[in-house]
């Protein structure tokens, strides 16, 4: 009787990526990059400037959204290749560190990677661009600093033009003198100096959007705003020279720690419970009233 040889069992696939998913390796893969993130950068590109032009953006919903503000552009595309991802991540980074700026950033990375690409089709090696591409920046910084010029920080003409500038792409610019002179005057109520160093402390500004005529309707409030209705319909809408309690604690009577059950025969009896509990409340209030 002869001995079989055990069978080998069946392989089974198993799929770690979705169907359909393609892999690039090398010089195709590098190629897909720089052309997904190039096709971000020029669609960009004609927004970029004194004649950029607005983009008329609608979404899934038919919301249609008109703007020639990068970051608002990059928010509303729906990009979903891996590097045109980073690019978007970029001009993020951008938006969310000075404000400005996401379009041109967007536009020069773009050029760069288009002159990389050149680079790479005459077979040099991508250490070597990369290399390039630092001591360049290291030389950028140096001409910058060659260029710039110390001015005051507190100086509220000059900040006066640099939040116009900044305003001018954005789809207030109708309203940038107007607006410019509120934010200068805003970041100086809230900046402080250290070490010679002044820090502008923008958690301490608050927008609190409003429905009104126009934009001008704006207003500079050098306080706090608490954006509440009143609790009682009796209660005034305008207190002047008012004094104001900042509580770490509810006004409330406290409830007890253990489950209290009271039995309320006649309607007497449920006023007195509801005026002792009134009256406990009272003196709370008269204590720092």
């Amino acid at each position: 009787m002869a001995a079989q040889a055990p069978q080998a069992p069946q392989a089974i696939p198993v799929l770690i990526l979705k169907e359909g998913t393609s892999r690039t390796v090398g010089r195709e893969a590098r190629r897909s990059n720089i052309y997904a993130a190039r096709v971000i950068a020029e669609a960009l590109a004609s927004s970029l400037g004194p004649r950029g032009m607005d983009k008329l953006l609608v979404d899934s919903f038919g919301n249609a959204t008109i703007t020639g503000d990068g970051a608002t552009i990059l928010k509303e595309m729906d990009v979903q290749h891996p590097a045109a991802k980073m690019l978007v991540d970029v001009a993020k980074a951008q938006d969310d560190e000075v404000g400005d700026g996401t379009t041109t950033v967007v536009v020069l990375a773009g050029q760069l990677l288009a002159n990389a690409s050149e680079l790479l089709d005459e077979e040099i090696h991508p250490t070597l661009v990369t290399e390039g591409f630092e001591k360049a920046l290291e030389e950028s910084l140096k001409a910058i600093d060659n260029v710039a010029e110390t001015v005051d920080p507190l100086n509220k003409e000059i900040l006066r033009k640099v939040a116009i500038t900044s305003l001018s792409s954005k789809a207030v610019a109708e309203y940038k003198e107007f607006l410019a002179d509120l934010v200068v005057e805003a970041a100086l109520q809230v900046v402080e100096e250290k070490d010679g160093k002044y820090e502008v402390k923008l958690d301490d500004i608050k927008v609190e959007k409003k429905k009104g005529e126009s934009i001008e309707e704006t207003e500079l409030i050098k306080g706090i705003v608490l954006d509440k209705e009143v609790v009682h319909p009796s209660m005034p809408r305008k207190i002047t020279d008012a004094k104001i309690a900042l509580l770490n604690t509810p006004l409330e009577v406290e409830k007890p720690e253990w489950s209290a059950k009271i039995n309320v025969t006649n309607p007497e009896q449920l006023r007195m419970f509801l005026e002792q509990e009134a009256m406990m409340l009272k003196k709370m209030v008269d204590k720092i009233a």
